[in-house]
């Protein structure tokens, strides 16, 4: 007999009771089971048929549950069998969406390898941005008794504000473990929580914020798949806080990723459901940022007309921009990294004169964020070359490099290293020598 059903049937319980049990320990123990009722009974049913694999939190709970180790309930290796999709599917169940972002968070904690490493996958891209245009939520979970009050979202949107600042400042893998930790132990359980709608909007936005940063922490350094995994969750997160403005944020943010990764065509088709996916003008930043992805992509793809098309989208909306009634998440977007973003656009163009004073104005408005420093300096240095300034273009990618170095952000790493290689590639001049050599010196260290 299977052992979950032996210990259940010991006990004299019938499945309904075993759910209503389990249900009662994850409420004491704080961790969130928001499957319904009937879900519950039905995964008892599985499991003790051996049709499926308690995963967590329901494995923990369940050797909690009968006061027996994993071992002994047949259950031991569950945790080694985290599901490679875990994260990459957006669901338009919200109890199968918590039970997904807790699973992540979990996994992520443990550094599962299941879920931390992996590879990107276009196909769950482009089943979510379907996913977040055309398909509507249901909300089928039920609420525990714990109450959600507005100071419990104000905590989440300040913990999630120094986190990143934190990312911004000293790079992605120098906080993501504390913020995955937060993530799982406190805005997780809360998202099973009772709210009233509008508390409930704010609380799953604040959520979906913090998802997006953990993705992008993962993002910078590079692991691509489990910042994927983040990126379908926050946007999911986002479309339960009916919030299509920071929805079309985070679709922007997955465009970025794509370019990063050499997939402009992905990218471009993002930027384009981002575009679609908000047409308000409350936040023009959305927009803007949206364009200008589209003319990043456009212009790796070699179509100056429709760069030329996009980058003018760009600066109407940017034009529409107020930064004073802007949300937190998009304050960033003034004119630094309008500048970062058009310099860079103009240069894969291969047309420096219309690059060189949006990089200018980028790198000397950097105010101290490393990781502008690192990108403003690359491209000037790749300016530069394309001048015929060798002196000039290795005091640049020096200055890349020695920022670089004093980050934890692999990102900016292969900033450097690109750069490198771009200089390899050609007759570089004797200046440039004192760059390559430290660039190899340091990646060989």
């Amino acid at each position: 007999m299977n052992q979950l059903r032996e210990e259940r049937e010991r006990r004299g319980w019938s499945r309904p009771r075993a759910a209503d049990e389990l249900e009662s320990l994850a409420h004491k123990r704080n961790i969130p089971v928001t499957a319904t009722r009937d879900s519950i009974i039905r995964y008892f049913r599985e499991w003790e048929h051996g049709r499926n694999t308690p995963q967590v939190p329901y494995r923990d709970l369940l050797c909690d549950l009968y006061a027996r180790t994993a071992e002994e309930l047949g259950i031991a290796t569950a945790a080694a069998q985290a599901r490679t999709d875990i994260g990459l599917v957006y669901a338009s169940s919200l109890a199968e969406t918590l039970v997904t972002v807790g699973n992540l968070a979990g996994f992520d904690a443990q550094k599962h390898p299941g879920v931390i490493s992996g590879h990107f996958s276009e196909e769950a891209l482009y089943a979510a941005c379907l996913d977040w245009l055309f398909v509507s939520p249901s909300k089928d979970h039920e609420a525990t008794a714990d109450r959600v009050t507005p100071r419990d979202v104000a905590e989440i949107v300040a913990t999630t504000v120094m986190f990143d600042g934190m990312d911004r400042s000293f790079g992605g893998d120098q906080s993501r473990d504390l913020a995955v930790k937060y993530f799982k132990d406190h805005v997780v359980p809360r998202l099973g929580g009772t709210y009233n709608a509008s508390v409930g909007r704010d609380l799953f936005h604040a959520a979906s914020v913090l998802c997006e940063v953990i993705g992008y922490m993962a993002y910078d350094s590079d692991r691509h798949a489990l910042a994927q995994r983040y990126f379908i969750q926050s946007l999911r997160l986002a479309k339960e806080a009916e919030s299509p403005a920071y929805g079309s944020y985070v679709l922007s943010t997955m465009s970025h990723q794509a370019m990063y990764l050499g997939r402009p065509r992905e990218a471009l088709r993002l930027a384009e459901a981002a575009r679609q996916s908000y047409a308000g003008t409350h936040v023009a930043a959305v927009q803007t940022e949206a364009a200008m992805h589209a003319a990043r992509a456009y212009a790796a793809l070699g179509d100056e007309p429709a760069t030329t098309h996009a980058l003018l989208a760009a600066e109407k909306f940017f034009a529409q921009q107020s930064t004073e009634s802007a949300p937190e998440w998009a304050s960033h977007w003034g004119e630094t990294v309008f500048a970062a973003f058009a310099g860079a656009t103009w240069l894969d163009l291969g047309k420096p004169e219309q690059a060189r004073p949006h990089l200018v104005r980028a790198a000397q408005d950097a105010n101290g964020q490393a990781r502008r420093i690192v990108y403003s300096a690359a491209q000037l240095a790749k300016l530069s070359m394309l001048e015929g300034d060798a002196e000039q273009a290795s005091a640049y990618a020096m200055t890349a490099a020695d920022t670089a170095a004093g980050l934890r952000s692999k990102r900016s790493t292969k900033v450097v290293r690109d750069l490198r290689d771009d200089f390899q590639q050609q007759a570089a001049p004797q200046p440039i020598q004192a760059f390559l050599t430290r660039v190899n010196d340091d990646l060989s260290e």
